[in-house]
């Protein structure tokens, strides 16, 4: 029987409509220019923070509070992970077209944003095409090292981006602390794992 708690495909394909619906919201003006596509690169990335950061945290908070929730999260977190990846989508389309609006072109774009935002999209793009039980199977303990490595690497691209400018942004401090906790959310789980590991060898065997 299927788990009616698994949303599966429909998520990432919401998102990507309902997200394409707010950026063509924002960009239907008599005169779009780089002002609205700003405005879009800002909004894209808040919702494909608001799909990463459930789950960047799933396993974490169900290995520490199991509920509800966390095990809906933990069946959906392939598909809120493909959400992120829909979502950025239109985060990449919006930094292109502002990259063709600004006289300098991408020479306007700070290198470390160059360095953090190109990894975050090949990572994102990769964990987004092996987001399935064959790529699983088949790339074996490649893939956990792939979508781990990738997961982190997104996790800096999300906090350095909003990071920048949390000290003239209050919204952007939030969102820093957001990322900040989520992280000491899945340290603490790590540590959960590491304690039980100890306890399980230091544990005497059982009498025959």
């Amino acid at each position: 029987m299927s788990d009616r708690r698994v949303i599966g495909p429909r998520l990432p394909l919401g998102y990507l409509v309902a997200v394409g619906g707010v950026c063509a919201a924002i960009v239907t003006t008599p005169e779009p220019g780089a002002e609205e596509v700003r405005a879009v690169i800002r909004v894209t990335a808040f919702t494909s923070a608001i799909a990463f950061l459930p789950a960047f945290v799933a396993s974490a908070l169900h290995r520490l509070r199991p509920s509800d929730v966390t095990r809906w999260l933990m069946a959906n977190r392939r598909y809120l992970g493909l959400s992120v990846a829909a979502s950025h989508w239109w985060h990449l389309l919006a930094i292109i077209a502002l990259v063709r609006l600004l006289p300098s072109g991408g020479a306007a774009i700070a290198p470390l944003v160059k360095l953090f935002g190109g990894a975050g999209f090949v990572f994102l793009a990769l964990m987004a095409a092996t987001s399935n039980d064959a790529s699983q199977r088949a790339l074996g303990r490649a893939w956990g090292a792939l979508h781990t490595t990738g997961i982190y690497v997104l996790w800096l691209d999300f906090i350095f981006t909003y990071m920048g400018t949390a000290t003239i942004a209050p919204f952007h401090t939030v969102m820093t602390l957001a990322f900040a906790a989520a992280l000491v959310v899945r340290m603490l789980a790590w540590s959960s794992r590491l304690r039980d590991a100890r306890n399980t060898r230091s544990r005497p065997p059982a009498a025959a």
